[in-house]
């Protein structure tokens, strides 16, 4: 097999060879089209993910510890759901008082990533906490979860600033942000044996490979692991 071209003398002598043909973008795009399909090269070349440097159980005590120490309800019930649930940071901050369902020990996720709708299941410690805090938010005529005095719903940003303020409170070195306790959530589930086609009832990923699987559970398949695995989760 011939030696192959550095990549840049490679684009120079392609370079030299399309600038005869006058090209825009559109052409281009076609163009590498043709190539890639000649070659036989299919879809983008993904770099392996990195995994997030999780939070250790110590971290996550202290954490725990940092957010009751405040004693701040709206606080509490805001981090409590991100840590129990796994939702994104733009699905907590969507979420309407309407759809919580707490007989249930379920959140309904309205258009979340890949405009799919799910439920998440919340632990059964946690109802009454809950169901006090929406009945507050009634009272006040709130119609999202959480929402600011002007009865505007939390940005994203604020929530991840609230997030972060904690894990330094909690004298936590390493950042801590919102997509973190879905990180940690979603391992513990997994060291709990809850396989892949179940977790994405969960956390909302598409996966091509497991949606044969996929389509023929329902949240009820899941719910009963769930709430098991959740018993020696860490207590906020």
């Amino acid at each position: 097999m011939p030696e192959r071209l550095p990549p840049k003398e490679m684009a120079k002598k392609i370079t030299r060879l399309l600038k005869k043909q006058d090209p825009d973008y559109g052409y281009l795009k076609k163009v590498f089209a043709q190539v890639r399909e000649s070659l036989g090269l299919k879809g983008k070349i993904s770099k392996p993910k990195k995994l997030p440097e999780l939070l250790t159980n110590d971290e996550m005590k202290c954490f725990c510890e940092a957010v009751r120490e405040e004693n701040h309800r709206v606080h509490t019930v805001m981090i409590k759901l991100l840590v129990y649930t796994g939702v994104r940071n733009s699905e907590l901050a969507n979420i309407l008082i309407d759809d919580v369902d707490v007989k249930g020990e379920r959140i309904r996720i309205d258009q979340g990533k890949g405009k799919k709708d799910r439920y998440v299941p919340f632990p059964s410690n946690f109802k009454g906490e809950l169901a006090q805090y929406i009945m507050s938010q009634k009272a006040r005529r709130a119609r999202y979860l959480f929402e600011t005095h002007r009865n505007d719903k939390f940005t994203t940003r604020w929530i991840r600033e609230l997030v972060s303020r904690y894990g330094k409170k909690a004298g936590i070195e390493k950042r801590v942000y919102p997509h973190l306790f879905r990180h940690h959530l979603l391992t513990h589930l997994a060291r709990h044996g809850i396989v892949d086609s179940k977790m994405q009832l969960v956390s909302g990923h598409s996966d091509r490979k497991s949606l044969s699987v996929y389509q023929d559970l329902s949240l009820g398949d899941v719910a009963e692991e769930y709430q098991n695995a959740m018993k020696d989760f860490p207590n906020l």
